[in-house]
């Protein structure tokens, strides 16, 4: 799976998809408890699970469909639950993330 997402986020086709859905303001309302699971299995499949490791919050929101500012306040969020550390402007998963998401998928 992880190399699907990296296919993906390096193909510019990809690239050029997301910023035309975005230009169009093409948007479907998700819940937040969604964009939550989306931000973290997001990270957890690009394997953001420590700093050398850490995703930049553009790039995050990038792939989720996301403005900067929400993935931002959703990661302030998690980082006060225990679920990600922040790094200036990147984000990675803590040992307590990984093992919750590891329940469920396993």
């Amino acid at each position: 799976m992880l190399l699907i997402f990296q296919f993906l986020i390096n193909d510019p086709r990809t690239e050029k998809f997301i910023n035309e859905k975005i230009d169009q303001n093409y948007s479907v309302e998700v819940g937040y408890e969604s964009k939550i699971r989306n931000i973290m299995q997001a990270l957890h499949s690009l394997a953001a699970i420590d700093r050398e490791r850490a995703v930049k919050l553009d790039d995050l929101a990038r792939i989720v469909g996301l403005r900067v500012d929400e993935v931002r306040s959703i990661v302030d969020r998690l980082k006060v639950l225990g679920y990600v550390n922040t790094i200036n402007d990147s984000v990675h998963l803590t040992s307590t993330a990984i093992i919750k998401l590891s329940s469920i998928y396993c």
